[in-house]
């Protein structure tokens, strides 16, 4: 099975600009139209064709991209599925989801009693 960078003939640090370049340029080659009509060369290109348009549509879009590439190395995304922080004295979610603090307490937590 061939990646979506492989499709396209592409590097995978490759810029949106180049992404959308070579697939323009792969798009007029394997054109369906271009092939006599009913033809095994037709088929194949109409398959390619197929196959670069998908790729595009991946690529071309930033997060998706993101995702295909956490995909492939097999790593998760950061802050797919976050979880928020939970108080350290009570265990209560603390309403927020990404601080720089240590110790997370929650806003019960911090009300002093008189």
């Amino acid at each position: 099975m061939t990646t979506h960078y492989e499709t396209l003939g592409i590097p995978r640090e490759a810029s949106a600009e180049r992404i959308k370049r070579s697939y323009r340029s792969l798009a007029k080659i394997y054109h369906p139209d271009k092939f006599p009509s009913g033809s095994a060369e037709q088929a194949e290109a109409e398959k390619r064709i197929r196959d670069l348009n998908e790729a595009y549509s991946v690529l071309s879009k930033p997060a998706n991209r993101a995702k295909y590439d956490a995909k492939l190395s097999k790593r998760p995304l950061l802050y797919w599925g976050a979880e928020p922080e939970h108080c350290s004295r009570c265990g209560k979610p603390t309403g927020y989801w990404d601080t720089i603090k240590k110790a997370a307490v929650c806003h019960l937590c911090t009300r002093t009693i008189l």
